[in-house]
């Protein structure tokens, strides 16, 4: 098939955080460019478009950057409408995570949570565990159904490398984390034991936002 994000390849837009008049524009565009421009993400959208110049912590915006979519200012949108034609994006991307997972893809690397397990412990009020699932899944990660026990064989057998977690640390191999919604006043006592580390969600968030396993203070 086409790699969607190749120039040639369909475009597939779609907003996050945009008012009603964005959206309409957005819809404008759509047609102009003989575009698709869907309400629900999926694999094929290839543009995120966000009303400011940051990245936003709505699903849509955090699922384009894992799946390393263009996500770009609205601006592009307006520039596009002035002169009828697809803008360079590059000029109008949110840097930093988005940059970096879109190169990532680009250079066909791996996944930004590839290698990794999850545990997801507890109730989830801010971000949903649904939500959470599909990030994992979209970031290439693993869920497991039960919480990993330390100090059991199973857990200490499994050999991943987590293939974004800096080259230097313990993250490499400690692959199997717990992760625990971190607005309740929850705190462990020990953030690693062997090979499992405990990690609060807004990390989770973290990673997911800035393309990168952030390291985790002990």
């Amino acid at each position: 098939g086409i790699d969607p994000f190749t120039r040639d390849g369909p475009l597939v837009l779609i907003g996050s955080g945009l008012s009603s008049e964005q959206q309409k524009m957005l819809s404008e565009l759509a047609v102009i460019l003989k575009a698709k421009k869907y309400t629900e993400f999926d694999s094929t959208v290839t543009h995120v478009v966000v009303p400011g110049d940051a990245v936003q912590s709505t699903l849509k915006c955090m699922l384009g950057i894992l799946n390393g979519c263009w996500i770009l200012k609205f601006e592009w949108v307006k520039a596009c409408l002035r002169r009828k034609v697809c803008e360079q994006e590059e000029k109008y991307e949110i840097p930093e995570g988005p940059r970096r997972s879109r190169l990532n893809r680009e250079q066909l690397l791996p996944k930004l949570f590839d290698g990794c397990y999850f545990y997801l412990w507890g109730t989830f009020k801010h971000h949903p565990k649904d939500n959470l699932i599909k990030l994992v899944t979209a970031g290439g990660g693993q869920i497991l159904s039960r919480k990993p026990k330390p100090d059991s064989d199973v857990t200490q057998t499994i050999n991943t490398v987590a293939y974004h977690a800096r080259p230097d640390s313990d993250q490499r191999f400690c692959t199997q984390y717990i992760i625990y919604e971190d607005l309740c006043n929850y705190h462990p006592e020990r953030v690693r034991q062997g090979k499992v580390w405990k990690a609060p969600s807004s990390w989770f968030i973290d990673c997911v936002m800035s393309f990168e396993l952030l390291p985790l203070d002990s």
